[in-house]
């Protein structure tokens, strides 16, 4: 006989799975597009292209036929892959757009990259009628974040002393004292903050703690600049963050944007307080956790 319990397990799974869509994770930061889908959590981009049948003809030749309408999908997902990536958020003043309409170059390139991204074949439907729908996806690290993030973000050589004190006697009982933290959370919920793909946070006074130009550019291309999610229990395990992220909370978002934040002065002089947390903010060890998304 089987076990109630175990059976009442299993359903709860597949229930959870067929709800969220070939077993996304719900507490994903996903931002729907009119084609496509951004999922921050993640860092991949995805959308959609509808291939549909032409009408019919005689002889019929159903395999060849089917072999372009799933062309004529796929070409029409990237297609609106690239219509889903220039409408993303850069920072508090820029999207994609911006860039691409200054920098055709830039443009070019990022067209290339959306024809040449996979389709997930395991979302690929086929209806009755023979129309196909199929989906490609682009990670926002790699390529992308090489090409679109901003300037000030540099390569940074490894951190060996950040300040030499007046007063050695206090920098040894600093040190024996002070925690030393391998990542940081913001938790950024119930402010109606949005997500970028490079974030900024201050202090009370306005004066910047993290941002473009505290991270290597290495890190941040290979990694994305942060990560965000909508479960500050996940973003505490979050495996970028490591054993001991410190947890802030964001206070308020800065206007128009509303994806840069304020943060504590207490929580940003944590930060300024040893080399060890520029380390961190260095290799983008950043998770945001906001409000979902409809």
């Amino acid at each position: 006989m089987q076990n109630p319990l175990k059976i009442t397990v299993i359903i709860t799974i597949l229930t959870v799975i067929s709800a969220t869509g070939y077993g996304a994770d719900p507490r994903s930061l996903i931002e729907s597009k009119k084609n496509g889908t951004i999922d921050w959590t993640t860092g991949v981009v995805e959308a959609k292209g509808v291939g549909v049948p032409a009408p019919y003809t005689y002889p019929p030749k159903p395999r060849a036929q089917g072999d372009e309408i799933l062309s004529e999908a796929v070409t029409k997902a990237g297609h609106n892959l690239l219509e889903t990536i220039v409408s993303l958020r850069i920072d508090s003043q820029n999207r994609v757009i911006d860039i691409v309409e200054n920098f055709p170059s830039i443009m070019k390139q990022l067209r290339g990259m959306a024809q040449k991204a996979p389709e997930i074949e395991k979302l690929r439907k086929y209806q009755y009628d023979g129309t196909v729908e199929a989906w490609s996806q682009m990670s926002l690290s790699g390529g992308f974040s090489q090409l679109i993030l901003p300037p000030e973000i540099r390569q940074i050589e490894p951190i060996k002393q950040v300040f030499t004190p007046k007063n050695p006697s206090k920098l040894r009982t600093r040190s024996r004292s002070s925690e030393i933290f391998t990542g940081m959370v913001v938790d950024a919920r119930n402010i109606q903050a949005v997500p970028v793909l490079a974030p900024k946070i201050m202090d009370e006074n306005l004066e910047e703690v993290f941002g473009p130009a505290f991270v290597s550019r290495e890190f941040a291309v290979q990694h994305g600049m942060v990560r965000y999610t909508t479960d500050l229990w996940k973003a505490k395990f979050h495996p970028r963050l490591s054993y001991n992220p410190l947890i802030v909370k964001a206070l308020k978002t800065i206007l128009p944007g509303r994806c840069d934040f304020i943060i504590s002065n207490a929580d940003a002089a944590k930060l300024r307080s040893a080399s060890e947390h520029l380390l961190f903010m260095r290799e983008c060890r950043v998770v945001i956790v906001l409000d979902g998304m409809n």
